[in-house]
């Protein structure tokens, strides 16, 4: 188990490609799949890294009372073990890894050659958001049938909007990815730290989201201004008709995305 004093943590990788390191960080809930329609393009330009966070997936299990700031440290502390002297890096983040990624930015400095954020979390809890009309997986039970229904529900209410881009697959990474989920998220992803490490990164900055993304309330315009305030040159592309998970519904965007702004940082 993994702790707040854990001096060298390891954590599991899946890797593919070669070249200059480019990591991936996962959102809530989540593991290295959330990256499986993206890895093989990045791939073909990098050495891409997909991290299990702590916690999450193959990874060692975590301290649950662990605050969402020490969680911010360990993870900082595991990046630096999977990377070998000075090497420099890419980074991209989804949602809680996207909260986690302005953290390992600022950490890191100018080892960090370019950042995106899709879906980010860490712009702290947003008075007035309405709830969202989830279910809980507890309640499925031993039935199989009913766990995988009310996967499929979540989904639509939260990480894939369109119900035609919920197919068996995301059902199947999306219900195992909640049954190895051993830490709680929210503790990082509802803080208001964009503010903070976002004034600290020194490397060029990208946007994404998914035009009908729900977590970015008030509004994407809105979150977008805040992040221009630290970095005024950022990024920012919208996906028309993508979700939360937008690199699962709106694939070949989020590579062709990715790609034209991490490969013109490395030229």
């Amino acid at each position: 188990m993994l702790t707040a004093d854990s001096e060298r943590p390891q954590v599991a990788v899946k890797t593919a490609g070669e070249g200059t390191a480019y990591i991936l960080l996962h959102g809530g809930m989540g593991s290295w799949n959330h990256w499986a329609r993206n890895i093989d393009a990045l791939a073909d330009h990098f050495q891409v890294r997909a991290v299990d966070l702590p916690g999450y997936g193959d990874s060692p299990d975590v301290d649950k009372t662990m605050s969402g700031e020490e969680y911010r440290g360990l993870v900082c502390r595991a990046i630096g073990e999977m990377l070998d002297g000075d090497e420099p890096f890419h980074l991209t983040g989804f949602s809680f890894g996207g909260a986690l990624s302005s953290c390992i930015a600022a950490h890191f400095g100018d080892r960090v050659k370019g950042l995106s954020l899709i879906g980010s979390g860490g712009f702290g809890k947003q008075a007035g958001r309405p709830p969202v009309n989830t279910r809980s997986y507890k309640s499925a039970g031993d039935d199989e049938a009913k766990y995988r229904e009310i996967v499929h529900g979540n989904l639509l209410a939260f990480m894939l909007t369109n119900p035609e881009s919920i197919d068996d697959t995301a059902v199947d990474y999306h219900g195992g990815n909640v049954r190895r989920t051993r830490f709680d998220s929210r503790k990082v992803s509802l803080g208001d730290t964009q503010r903070t490490d976002l004034a600290r990164i020194t490397c060029p900055l990208q946007l994404i989201w998914g035009s009908d993304d729900i977590t970015a309330y008030p509004s994407i315009e809105d979150r977008v201004a805040m992040c221009r305030e630290r970095v005024p040159d950022l990024r920012i592309d919208v996906i028309p008709g993508g979700s939360h998970w937008a690199m699962y519904d709106s694939a070949e965007t989020v590579n062709a995305l990715l790609l034209d702004f991490h490969l013109g940082l490395a030229n």
